[in-house]
């Protein structure tokens, strides 16, 4: 587990590490929005850039073998059971009839491939961005919403971010220790989850409470000093560089 990639915070010196956090978010939110109701070509150009900008930061495709294998066997369960539900004429392979429908694997295929391009925009953001800036980013793009809401929202997010590293680590832990006894190598799926599982759920309690009595500790509030945040010139070039082509394509294509 603590080789898994997904959604940890690698710091780094690139140029979108080095990016304006507050514009990262909109760029997530706009990317997410265009690839969830635009055309497949859009989406197509918005997945483009982001495996261009995962290899520009050096969190690169490569690096999330596991977790990407876990997307693609829940995209292809999403295009198995579109191809289900579809009532349309049935796919025929070699003269044989399948229980899936053409329409329903194609249309399955394009939710599946929308869900992975949210997903991997999502790793791009957390991969680059410390989750303190992010706390920051939150608090100043949500400025109209009373303190203590925004305050919360971007104390949940950051922790969120910041706390999936060190469950992945835990578990890890867990896990050689079962296997060191021999204990997380049955064939039994069932006995397994619940070798690995309990200590994982009370690992994670035990860790959840250290987090709050530390926060408590340190007299948190939902105001602290947020981080300094300097827009520049580049980092505005950046964001119409990366937003600018899925945006006129879905220009193009609505006219």
């Amino acid at each position: 587990m603590r080789e898994l990639e997904f959604l940890h915070y690698r710091p780094g010196t690139s140029r979108w590490h080095r990016h304006d956090p507050r514009l990262k978010l909109l760029e997530l939110a706009l990317w997410s929005i265009l690839a969830l109701i635009g055309p497949p070509v859009v989406m197509g150009c918005i997945a483009l850039t982001v495996v261009i900008l995962l290899g520009i930061s050096g969190t690169g495709i490569r690096r999330m073998k596991k977790p990407l294998l876990f997307w693609a066997i829940m995209a292809a369960a999403i295009v198995l059971t579109a191809g289900l539900s579809e009532k349309a004429a049935p796919l025929i392979v070699i003269g044989r009839p399948l229980p899936f429908s053409r329409n329903g694997l194609v249309s399955g295929a394009l939710r599946a491939a929308r869900l992975l391009t949210v997903l991997l925009a999502g790793q791009l953001l957390a991969a680059t961005t410390d989750p303190a800036d992010l706390a920051g980013a939150v608090r100043k793009i949500t400025f109209f919403l009373p303190l203590s809401w925004s305050g919360s929202l971007a104390t949940a997010i950051s922790l969120t971010l910041a706390f999936i590293p060190r469950i992945l680590d835990e578990g890890a832990t867990i896990r050689d220790a079962a296997f060191s006894r021999g204990l997380g190598s049955s064939r039994s799926v069932f006995r397994r989850a619940v070798t690995l599982g309990l200590p994982m759920a009370e690992a994670t309690i035990r860790r959840a409470d250290l987090t709050t009595e530390a926060l408590l500790s340190r007299c948190y509030t939902d105001n602290p000093t947020s981080p300094e945040f300097r827009l520049r010139v580049t980092d505005v070039l950046l964001t119409l560089i990366v937003i600018l082509p899925p945006a006129v394509m879905t220009f193009i294509s609505c006219h």
